[in-house]
C-alpha cells in the first residue's frame, strides 16, 4: 500500500518572477550555470538548494549554513510563506523537443517513506556516497525538500490527469508562467477532501518508480531514521515531496547519456580485436554536420530489432562505428544497453570496475552526442560509447526484480524543475 498525502505547500512570493527564480535539480548543474543563478536574482531558489561554496569555509560557516540562515530570512519575510490548507498540486509542464510540442502531467504531493526492500517504491539506479552525504547535510540544516523526486507509476487507464483535467475545468492555476527556455509550467492546488480521498485511494495499489532522485530519497530515508532517534513527533518527518508522473503520458521523454573514457593505452585496433569477440561491427559514414552525425547514428539504432542490444562508438582516429551483440542468451547480467556496456566493455576491456565508474576520473557521461564528438575530436577524450535510448517499460520490469541499472541508464526530460513547490518539515 503506497500511501501518498496532501501538503502544505512551500511556495515563493507571487509578486516574484518565477522565470528568474527556479533551477535545474542540483545534480545537472555545473559551475558556469551555478553562477548564472545567481546572478537572474537574488532570489534564485540555487542560493537554497545548492549554494557556493566559498573560500574561509568551516564547520559552522559554509553553504549549508548560509541556506538554513537564508531560508529562515525568505519566510520571515514572505518570500516565501507556506500554504494554510495541505492540498494536492496538479501540474502541467508544456515543453518543445526536436521541433515537436509535448505536455507532460503531474501530481505534487507528499510519499510516505518506504523502505526499498517492501516493494512500495522502487529504484533503477544505482547510487553514491558524495551525493548523498550532500543532501543530507543540506537537510539536516534546513529540514526541507526543496526539489521535488520525480517518481513514475503504472495506469492505462490515466485516471490521475483524467481527475486532473476536471478539477482544472473549474479553478484557476496558482502558477502559471513560461521560462526562459520556453517551457510553460501551470499548478492547480486541491484542497477538497473528497477529492483528495480519490487521488489517495487511486495510489493505495500503486508501486512508485523512483525517476530522478535516488540520492534524495535514500536521503530522506536516513534523515527520517535520524529522527527517529531525537524525537517521537515524526509524523512531520516520514514523508517527502514527489512529482508523480504516469509512465504512459505521452509527455514522458527520455533519452540516453553516453559514456566517454577520457585515458586509455588500449589502441583502436585492439580495441575492436576485442569487441569483435561479442559484437559485429559496422563501419559508418563520419560527418562535421551535426545533424547528419546524429543522423548516421539514430538510423544505425532504429536498424535493429527490438530485442537487438545496439551501441555506438567514435574514436579519437575518427572512425565511427555500430555495434551488435552477437549473442543474447548466455550471459548472467540483463540483456540492457547500459549493462552490456557495463559488463562486456568497460569491465571486462578498459578494466574500469565500480569505483573507478562512480569517481569518474577516467569515465564522464554527457546526453548530446556531437558534445561528446568535440570531446573526442578536441583530445580530452579517447572513446565514446553511444547508447540508444532506453525503453521505459524494460526499466521498470527490472527495478521491480529488484535489479538496479548502471548509473545514468536514463535521462529523463525535462527534468522536473526546483522552486516550484516545496515543502517545509
Amino acid at each position: 500500500m503506497t500511501n501518498i498525502t496532501p501538503i502544505q505547500g512551500l511556495r515563493l512570493s507571487p509578486g516574484l518572477d518565477y522565470s528568474q527564480i527556479i533551477t535545474q535539480p542540483y545534480d545537472v548543474i555545473d559551475p558556469e550555470l551555478q553562477e548564472k543563478y545567481y546572478e537572474k536574482s537574488p532570489f534564485n531558489i540555487i542560493r537554497l538548494e545548492y549554494g557556493k561554496s566559498l573560500p574561509g569555509d568551516n564547520d559552522f560557516n559554509n553553504k549549508y549554513s548560509r541556506a538554513a540562515r537564508t531560508f529562515q530570512e525568505w519566510l520571515e519575510k514572505g518570500i516565501l510563506y507556506q500554504e494554510e490548507k495541505p492540498a494536492l498540486y496538479f501540474y502541467d509542464q508544456y515543453f518543445s523537443q526536436e521541433g515537436k510540442k509535448y505536455l507532460r502531467r503531474g501530481l505534487y504531493c507528499g510519499v510516505e517513506l518506504s523502505p526499498f526492500h517492501e516493494g512500495k517504491i522502487i529504484p533503477h539506479e544505482e547510487t553514491m556516497d558524495k551525493p548523498k552525504a550532500d543532501r543530507l547535510e543540506l537537510m539536516n540544516y534546513c529540514e526541507a525538500n526543496f526539489s521535488p523526486i520525480f517518481g513514475l507509476y503504472r495506469d492505462k487507464k490515466m485516471f490521475i490527469e483524467n481527475l486532473g483535467e476536471n478539477i482544472k475545468k473549474r479553478s484557476s492555476p496558482i502558477i502559471d508562467f513560461t521560462d526562459d527556455e520556453g517551457q510553460t509550467h501551470r499548478i492547480w492546488a486541491v484542497t477538497d477532501p473528497d477529492e483528495i480521498a480519490v487521488a489517495q485511494h487511486f495510489f493505495q495499489e500503486k508501486k512508485i518508480f523512483i525517476a530522478d532522485g535516488h540520492h534524495r530519497y535514500e536521503t530522506a530515508l536516513q534523515f527520517y531514521q535520524q529522527k527517529r532517534k531525537e524525537t517521537a513527533d515524526l509524523k512531520k518527518y516520514n514523508h517527502v515531496l514527489m512529482a508523480l508522473v504516469n509512465i504512459y503520458d505521452e509527455g514522458l521523454l527520455s533519452f540516453p547519456t553516453h559514456r566517454l573514457v577520457l585515458h586509455s593505452d588500449i589502441k583502436t585496433e585492439d580495441l575492436l580485436f576485442n569487441l569483435e569477440k561479442n559484437f559485429i561491427l559496422q563501419e559508418l559514414e563520419i560527418s562535421d554536420d551535426k545533424k547528419q552525425f546524429q543522423a548516421t547514428i539514430e538510423n544505425f539504432f532504429k536498424s535493429a530489432k527490438r530485442e537487438e542490444i545496439s551501441l555506438g562508438l567514435y574514436t579519437a582516429e575518427r572512425k565511427l562505428l555500430g555495434l551488435k551483440l552477437k549473442n543474447t542468451k548466455h550471459f548472467s547480467f540483463p540483456m540492457l544497453d547500459s549493462f552490456v556496456l557495463q559488463e562486456l566493455i568497460l569491465k571486462t576491456i578498459f578494466g574500469l570496475g565500480e569505483a573507478e565508474r562512480k569517481d569518474q576520473a577516467n569515465l564522464i557521461y554527457l546526453k548530446d552526442e556531437c558534445e561528446a564528438k568535440d570531446y573526442i575530436d578536441s583530445g580530452k577524450a579517447r572513446y565514446v560509447f553511444f547508447l540508444n535510448r532506453p525503453h521505459i517499460e524494460k526499466i521498470i520490469d527490472l527495478a521491480e526484480k529488484g535489479i538496479r541499472m548502471p548509473q545514468k541508464t536514463t535521462y529523463f526530460y525535462p527534468k522536473m524543475v526546483t522552486g516550484l513547490i516545496m515543502l517545509k518539515h
